[in-house]
């Protein structure tokens, strides 16, 4: 597939965050990536519901690609449908059942809601243990960096972890795409692209002035811009 940027909101000035979504669709930017944290999971707090809600009431057109960085993630999945949410983005570390039975209905559930269904890991955790559920969901995660805070350095493991999920993919023909998430900077991103990944959650690398921003999307997806 074609590579594609989803920019994350969380790394902007709260107090700015409409001028630089304004910005950010001016670029060309069509997919927002909205950090959704319950201080449980992650030792931290972030959006909700209304900001999907919001970007979607005003940006009709983006995709809002919700990440649920919370326990228990089936239970949100009829709200965030609700705020016009297009992509359910959720981590298998933080299903307290990991039946393999529960996460086919929550897969399932999330497809019932209209939505696209993304399975997320953790850095340390092996992508061989999606095996099952990769014909399944539209997208798979792989974090660089332990969810919940930004500016942490990527962590080499991602690599392999795409690698594989790329040879996967092409070996048995499935369609999900590889998105990556954290430490995408000018000295990593290159190396993210030759291992497979796809999609791309980009915050410091573009927080830039407007002008700029379009330079950096070109790096990442070139000639192919996935709109």
């Amino acid at each position: 597939m074609k590579r594609k940027i989803a920019a994350s909101i969380y790394v902007f000035n709260f107090l700015e965050v409409g001028k630089k979504m304004d910005e950010l669709v001016d670029a060309g930017i069509n997919m927002i990536h909205v950090d959704i944290m319950d201080g449980v999971f992650v030792n931290n707090y972030a959006l909700c519901q209304k900001f999907c809600k919001d970007i979607k009431d005003k940006y009709p057109k983006i995709i809002v690609d919700a990440h649920i960085m919370c326990i228990n993630p089936e239970k949100y999945i009829e709200s965030f449908t609700n705020a016009g949410t297009d992509v359910y983005n959720f981590h298998y570390e933080s299903l307290e059942n990991k039946d393999p039975k529960k996460i086919f209905s929550i897969i399932d559930n999330i497809h019932k809601n209209k939505m696209k269904a993304v399975i997320a890991i953790n850095p340390e955790t092996n992508p061989r243990i999606l095996g099952p559920y990769l014909d399944k969901v539209e997208g798979v995660m792989c974090m660089s960096i332990n969810p919940g805070f930004n500016g942490q350095v990527l962590n080499p493991i991602v690599y392999e972890n795409i690698t594989w999920l790329s040879k996967e993919k092409k070996g048995k023909n499935l369609n999900y795409y590889i998105q990556v998430d954290g430490g995408v900077r000018e000295n990593t991103y290159q190396e993210l692209i030759k291992a497979g990944a796809e999609v791309f959650v980009v915050g410091a690398f573009i927080n830039d002035e407007s002008k700029k921003i379009v330079e950096q999307v070109k790096k990442i997806e070139g000639d192919n811009s996935w709109k």
